[in-house]
């Protein structure tokens, strides 16, 4: 009987790890990609895209230090692309450190009571804080260096992965209230 507990909790955790690792797969550009449709009853394809636009333009992030900006629309076709910058942490080396921002992209395609959103982070910028240097690595290197890593600096990489994963799910959120007409912070 525990032979068979002991197997069962291996069986689950081997899973979950299967699960996780498949969770962040890189496309074929080597980006973070993650697409959702968010499903808006009775909204036109305008009201999706204005309601995004507000959305959009509301967004800092959790942390308030997400940097966005637009970078096309089109009102015709129902289309936005939003590319900023969103905080991944802060790496301490010695006495300094960096501060680790994850670069994405943001396409918002809206339909009659439905907007496809993609999500797309194809790199990673890191600023010195001593005298603002910067760095960009690619996501295949970020995940390259982390296999080649030791422990301590793999749980650094997990770390730095887990809040990627983290920030995608708080835009996606956030996105879906805000498209779906949540206006809980209107006290007009």
């Amino acid at each position: 009987m525990i032979k068979m507990k002991t197997t069962l909790l291996i069986t689950l955790l081997l899973s979950m790890t299967v699960a996780n690792a498949q969770e962040f797969e890189l496309n074929e550009k080597g980006a973070y990609e993650r697409q959702e449709v968010i499903q808006v009853e009775g909204a036109t394809a305008i009201q999706l895209y204005d309601r995004a636009m507000i959305a959009l333009s509301d967004w800092t992030g959790s942390d308030g230090k997400a940097k966005v900006g637009i970078d096309y629309q089109n009102q015709e076709t129902h289309t936005l692309i939003y590319k900023g910058m969103f905080y991944l942490g802060y790496k301490r080396v010695i006495i300094n450190g960096w501060d680790r921002y994850g670069n994405f992209t943001l396409r918002i395609r809206c339909k009659d009571g439905r907007v496809q959103l993609t999500l797309t982070v194809p790199t990673v910028t890191c600023i010195y804080d001593k005298d603002g240097t910067t760095k960009v690595y690619g996501l295949p290197e970020v995940l390259g260096e982390k296999e080649k890593a030791g422990k301590k600096k793999k749980e650094r990489m997990e770390k730095l992965i887990d809040n990627l994963k983290n920030n995608a799910d708080t835009i996606f959120v956030a996105m879906g209230l805000k498209l779906k007409g949540d206006n809980s912070d209107d006290d007009f």
